[in-house]
């Protein structure tokens, strides 16, 4: 077997016999060089295909965007069914638009255990896997694709080469990795959108290490925060069948990047893994700032898994409630798109947004006081709504800061599920880049719907805007 670079191309050949892949047992990672201006090089397609392929009949243009996920799980949205002997045209097309950076696109097969493909991102990136008797492999290549953007993606079967074409240029070619889809074994081909029909365990895995470390496996989360619409899938008069979608989501809106809570979500972060307070004299802030909220519940919470709302930022009629456990709180108007404060003491609580301030009295330092929270290794900082909460309130959260500094959302810093007593998620849901421990639902991704449009985040303190 060898990689071979012709021209602008990045091309995998299979060498002689093409029976199996005899690389890596886990993984063949392959990324297109840079570029003398470090970026990635692609081929751009003649024109005469670039219009040929982009035609869509009218029942591809007329059908509303698709939109990726559904909900916590990773479950497929539609599943669709073709006839490998009647397939003329071998290739599929859509225009996708995300901010989330991993998750998969789509996956198909015509045996779950020896003849499948998937298509994702990773890092942002598409990313290909692919397992049948010719290869087994996985395989980077293309732009960052997470920006918000809709963007034009093809894949193309011609003989025994797999080519994927991201806006109108080719930025993979894989030769002797497949065969003809007439002569599939199984005449029956499946392709999921947006999940997959198999463990995500059974995923190959990217080997990947930090400086000094050893490496480790990765696998691909599945789940996916995006849309996908005009899209074109193999041969029309091929397919048999189409389950009906089942997204719990509208792709009806613009989109922005942050973290979207519906009614009933919630995620924690332990208190042990953010920065910790200032010692003397005792002080801890907290900043966040929204962009969408509508409904009552509470957006925040310091407590533990037995008090979980020591200290509550609450949503109730358009305003804010701040109260702790010690008695009545205080409230201020919500202005989305501002930064709101909450400026910690050991014996009051300052919030703020904008030019507005209130200011919340503690009770003397005792047991319960609100110090010893970062005594004990069970002490949280809840985000949505409450363990047992009927919750009404839906936001959006494009920014949270502890002690001036933008919380690391790795995965690394959640709440063991062992402290809380949750029940296991079957299948955690993708954060953008991390995956938070779940109760009830989890919050969808790195999507949230916006009448707004974009706003550029900042990567250090927010202060105000």
């Amino acid at each position: 077997s060898c990689l071979r670079q012709r021209g602008p191309r990045l091309i995998m050949e299979s060498g002689d016999p093409p029976a199996t892949w005899h690389g890596p047992p886990l993984l063949l990672l392959l990324l297109l060089p840079p570029s003398h201006e470090g970026r990635a090089v692609r081929h751009t397609l003649p024109r005469q295909v670039q219009e040929q392929d982009r035609a869509l009949s009218p029942r591809t243009q007329d059908r509303p965007a698709l939109h990726l996920s559904n909900g916590p799980g990773q479950e497929p949205v539609t599943i669709m069914t073709f006839n490998l002997t009647k397939i003329i045209k071998t290739s599929s097309s859509f225009e996708f638009r995300t901010w989330d950076p991993e998750g998969v696109i789509f996956y198909g097969d015509t045996n779950p255990e020896d003849d499948w493909f998937v298509l994702g991102l990773r890092d942002g990136r598409p990313e290909i896997q692919l397992h049948n008797h010719w290869a087994q492999l996985t395989v980077g290549a293309g732009p960052r694709l997470d920006d918000g953007r809709w963007h034009q993606m093809e894949v193309k079967i011609l003989g025994d080469s797999v080519m994927l074409g991201v806006d109108g240029e080719e930025v993979l070619h894989l030769r002797q990795v497949s065969g003809p889809l007439a002569r599939k074994p199984q005449p029956i081909m499946r392709i999921a959108l947006g999940g997959l029909l198999f463990p995500a365990s059974k995923l190959r895995l990217l080997v990947t290490a930090s400086q000094g470390q050893e490496p480790r496996p990765k696998l691909l989360v599945p789940t996916l925060d995006g849309c996908l619409h005009r899209d074109d899938w193999l041969d029309q008069q091929a397919q048999t069948s189409a389950s009906v979608p089942t997204s719990l989501r509208s792709c009806a809106v613009e989109s922005q990047p942050g973290i979207f809570f519906p009614p009933g979500t919630g995620a924690e972060f332990s208190l042990q893994d953010i920065p910790r307070p200032h010692e003397e004299p005792w002080a801890f802030s907290l900043d966040l700032r929204l962009q969408l909220a509508a409904g009552s519940g509470h957006l925040l919470a310091l407590g533990s898994p037995e008090n979980p709302s020591w200290l509550s930022l609450q949503l109730q009629d358009q305003k804010v409630v701040l109260s702790s456990v010690s008695g009545p709180g205080l409230d201020l108007p919500l202005v989305l798109g501002i930064t709101l404060q909450l400026k910690l003491t050991v014996s009051r609580v300052v919030l703020s947004q904008g030019t507005k301030k209130e200011i919340l009295a503690l009770p003397p330092m005792g047991p319960g006081s609100l110090l010893n929270l970062w005594a004990q290794t069970q002490g949280c900082l809840f985000l949505g709504a409450l363990p047992g909460e009927a919750s009404s309130a839906s936001f959006c959260l494009d920014g949270l800061w502890a002690q001036g500094q933008r919380l690391d959302t790795s995965g690394e810093s959640w709440c063991p599920i062992s402290s809380l007593g949750y029940p296991p998620a079957s299948a955690p849901s993708s954060l953008g880049n991390f995956m938070p421990i779940p109760h009830h639902q989890t919050p969808w991704g790195s999507q949230c719907p916006s009448f707004l449009g974009y706003k550029d985040l900042p990567t250090s303190n927010p202060g105000n805007r």
